[in-house]
């Protein structure tokens, strides 16, 4: 048999692999995988539409202060200004003002609960691998959570403070939870006579490790008392079934 030349056994092959093609349903080789990058992303929680970015954010006024008139806040000469965003806040104590009175001391707590989350943002850079994204609010979530974001109250502080060294599992310590409330980014727990609400403000990586975090505002309360104790937590998983870990500050 004589074989086709150069140009011959091209047209050879490429009928070769054509028919092969044909014959495996003409199936793709799938392109080579490539590193996906989760963008810094902030929840529908946060009080201000997606539309505008971190620092438009800073601008926000808050409606819980504005309804009050705002912050008073006073200098060394008496010059008085009226405060309602983050920004405000930050430019006058740098500048030297001080809260006027006890009442807007009291409102202050604004800055925390509602604005507290803005330098953990600041912080955030977008993430190369991500187990958190997928968690939304419900059973599954109250598995993974971590104990350190329950309530520490008088002696029984101690036992939550011993579990938490013996890496227990929140179930494990409050078998009987009860989620009463939940949104697309926040559930409200009950365990006894202790609630605690969790609420996902804000996707990225705020320790710079790669892996993408979850910023979380909590509040904890007792139902037959008056202790209440709010804060932000930094939560994260470095492989797709662990349990959540709280970021080290």
């Amino acid at each position: 048999m004589n074989l086709p030349n150069s140009s011959g056994r091209a047209v050879y092959v490429t009928m070769l692999f054509t028919l092969a093609a044909v014959f495996m349903g003409c199936r793709r080789v799938p392109a080579p995988s490539t590193a996906q990058t989760f963008p810094v992303i902030c929840t529908e929680a946060i009080p201000a539409t997606n539309r505008i970015n971190l620092e438009q954010f800073k601008d926000v006024p808050v409606p819980e202060i504005t309804k009050f008139g705002g912050l008073k806040f006073i200098n060394d000469v008496g010059t008085e200004v009226t405060v309602t965003t983050w920004r405000e806040l930050t430019r006058c104590r740098k500048e030297g003002y001080w809260e006027k009175t006890t009442a807007d001391n009291v409102m202050s707590g604004w800055s925390w609960l509602t604005r507290g989350y803005i330098p953990f943002l600041e912080k955030a850079v977008p993430a190369t691998n991500s187990f958190v994204r997928s968690l939304r609010p419900g059973k599954a979530l109250v598995r993974l959570l971590p104990l350190i974001l329950a309530p520490l109250l008088g002696e029984e502080s101690n036992d939550v403070a011993n579990a938490i060294k013996r890496d227990k599992a929140w179930l494990e310590f409050y078998p009987t939870t009860k989620i009463i409330k939940r949104t697309d980014t926040e559930m409200s727990l009950q365990m006894g006579r202790y609630e605690v609400s969790v609420t996902i403000l804000a996707y990225g990586d705020f320790n710079h490790e790669g892996f993408d975090d979850m910023l979380v505002f909590y509040d904890q309360n007792v139902t037959d008392g008056t202790f209440a104790f709010s804060g932000v937590a930094v939560l994260t998983r470095t492989t797709p079934d662990g349990r959540l870990t709280r970021t080290p500050k």
